[in-house]
């Protein structure tokens, strides 16, 4: 099976972190993931983060360094542990948030 994954990001209501949901295919039940991002949004999505994601039953996922890029009006998404890129994906702006899909790095 093909892992890809969906996510969307909200910038916190007090500014500094994002919230996510999440939804892997990696999942056996098609329940979201959270997550919680820690950062500066004082420019919006762009920034690099620091992000602990949560499967549904609430136990850590993981904890990754998350970069977002803007290039136009696409977002770029890194994942990375300890320098490692593990994952990578693309975003697209919406009057909610970031929605963005992403998937592991060969």
């Amino acid at each position: 099976m093909l892992d890809i994954g969906v996510v969307h990001y909200k910038i916190g209501p007090g500014g500094g972190e994002l919230e996510a949901v999440w939804y892997t295919t990696r999942l056996s039940t098609k329940q979201f993931g959270t997550g919680l991002a820690k950062g500066d949004t004082s420019d919006g999505f762009p920034g690099t983060y620091a992000i602990t994601y949560y499967y549904p039953d609430g136990s850590v996922s993981a904890e990754l360094d998350l970069t977002i890029e803007k290039s136009g009006s696409v977002y770029e998404l890194t994942y990375a542990k300890d320098g490692i890129v593990l994952l990578r994906g693309v975003g697209l702006e919406t009057e909610e948030g970031l929605a963005g899909g992403y998937r592991l790095v060969d």
